[in-house]
């Protein structure tokens, strides 16, 4: 029986197929049908009649964690194939194996043991951290060698001894072997393979299985991004941007609506507000009597047209990144944005009737000072006062996470005193304006994200005992005690000397 029913289910017969994987999204439902990532995954890997590719999520409710195709247990098939979009979700990857008979770590698994291997990206930042529990990582996309290495796999029968034949394939890093991973990645989005019967969950709206956009087409529009933000991880390990034709967007929409019967299509990519076709691809969408729903944008790429499109596509929230608020911290991120353009965008959104803002900030940046913390209070006041109402801005408030590969690697993370003072001064600055809602990542979750975004091979000790001890921040404390961690080590910054993730080479 389906824990989730759906439409566009891949079900094959075992008896059939010559290799059997394991996807697995480590964190529930929701969370992993929200995106591509394991839409896309499933479209490839099932491409080929000889494999089959069933899905696995943290259990939601109840339900055991078994496959949702068959509902059978990880332990039987032959290879497990995780998907790393954040670093918190290290510990489920554990409880994952751990829950289904597997040995966490790969030393210790038998000869009969599931292959477990792992991409996304965060193992293409720094595979480092799960390093004695993954057997082999993929270093880039999955396009350009999924195929080869599930070839080699099969080849061999899925035995473990011979996993090392797999090293001389290009974006593949197997700890141990490897000298060096190469990242791999598609010249040519419009010839890669864009999922058309997509996973659509046949619930209610408010179930806790309804994907965060609800019932949607997800379309793909740009990869990577070239705008080369200080901190961004995506921004320095998906380079270049690559994009999609507009003549092969409409087609995907069109024979994907017909394998995906919703009226929604959402639009995603890391740079998808430098698509020159942009407004051309949402007024194809409108014209079709679609709903429309774009991700976060740039304040130059919202135009009078666009906003208007967003509008008629039923979109309420748009949601901007400035990340800062003067031009001094916007030089500091390397992000080029001005006051004036994103007062510009906010009213321009507003006089369209799109009422409702999301803006990200970040706090903790090199050289910050008190008052460039007042300046984000200051900007949003001087936004929301374009006409905003009640509850029309939300903050979103976010601590520096250094990341591997970015100019940004060596710095550490500010101290947890800091980033509460910070929040602090913004939620002072406007206190009483109701006009505002401010969230912020709690600073000991940033804490722990620095340390798996930054860590060594020693941090996958206290990934495994967090996964044992249940993986909240009590959980983590009472891991990194008893694995005799210094955390500061980790998260106070690397001035000089080797770093981890030094055998992963990025550019193209």
């Amino acid at each position: 029986m389906s824990v989730v029913p759906e439409i566009n289910v891949i079900k094959k017969d075992w008896r059939k197929v010559d290799l059997k994987v394991a996807l697995c999204y480590p964190n529930v439902y929701r969370a992993g049908m929200s995106g591509l990532t394991v839409k896309l995954l499933y479209a490839l890997i099932n491409a080929r009649e000889d494999i089959a590719c069933e899905r696995f999520f943290i259990p939601t409710g109840r339900e055991s964690l078994r496959s949702l195709e068959s509902n059978q247990p990880l332990r039987k098939f032959d290879v497990v194939a995780f998907t790393l979009q954040y670093e918190e979700d290290y510990p489920n990857v554990i409880r994952m194996l751990i829950e289904s008979g597997i040995p966490p770590r790969r030393n210790d698994r038998r000869e009969d043991d599931p292959l477990i291997i792992a991409g996304g990206p965060c193992a293409t930042g720094n595979p480092e951290p799960l390093a004695d529990y993954i057997d082999l990582f993929v270093i880039g996309e999955a396009e350009p060698v999924i195929y080869s290495i599930l070839d080699e796999i099969k080849s061999f029968g899925c035995c473990r001894s011979r996993v090392e034949e797999l090293a001389d394939i290009r974006g593949v890093y197997l700890p141990d072997v490897s000298e060096r991973a190469e990242r791999v990645w598609i010249r040519n989005l419009d010839e890669a393979l864009h999922p058309l019967a997509q996973q659509i969950p046949l619930v209610d709206d408010d179930s806790p299985y309804m994907p965060i956009f609800g019932k949607t087409f997800t379309l793909e529009v740009v990869r990577g991004c070239d705008r080369g933000c200080r901190f961004c991880l995506i921004g320095h390990t998906c380079r270049p941007k690559r994009d999609r034709s507009l003549e092969k967007l409409k087609s995907i929409i069109d024979e994907g609506l017909e394998y995906t019967p919703v009226n929604k299509v959402t639009l995603i990519g890391a740079s998808l507000f430098a698509y020159k076709h942009l407004e051309d691809l949402c007024e194809y969408i409108v014209s079709r009597g679609l709903e429309l729903s774009v991700s976060s944008l740039s304040p130059e790429s919202i135009t009078d047209r666009l906003a208007e499109l967003i509008r008629l596509g039923g979109q309420r929230t748009v949601s901007i990144a400035p990340d800062a608020a003067n031009a001094e911290m916007w030089r500091v991120i390397g992000k080029g944005m001005s006051e004036e353009s994103i007062l510009h965008a906010a009213e321009t959104l507003l006089e369209h009737g799109i009422k409702q803002l999301k803006m990200y900030f970040l706090v903790g940046l090199p050289g910050e000072t008190m008052e460039d913390i007042i300046s984000i209070a200051r900007l949003s006041r001087r936004i929301a006062d374009l006409g905003y109402g009640l509850r029309s801005i939300h903050l979103s408030i976010n601590p520096l996470i250094p990341k591997p590969h970015t100019p940004f690697e060596r710095l550490g993370l500010s101290p947890i005193s800091h980033l509460r003072e910070c929040l602090r001064i913004i939620r002072r600055e406007l206190r009483g304006d109701g006009r505002f809602t401010i969230s912020m990542l709690d600073p000991r979750h940033a804490q722990i994200q620095a340390l798996l975004s930054l860590g060594d091979r020693r941090v996958g000790s206290a990934i495994e005992l967090a996964a044992k001890y249940g993986g909240g921040l009590g959980a983590w404390r009472r891991a990194i005690r008893e694995c005799k961690i210094d955390l500061e080590e980790y998260i106070e910054g690397r001035r000089d000397g080797p770093l981890p993730w030094n055998k992963i080479k990025i550019s193209p």
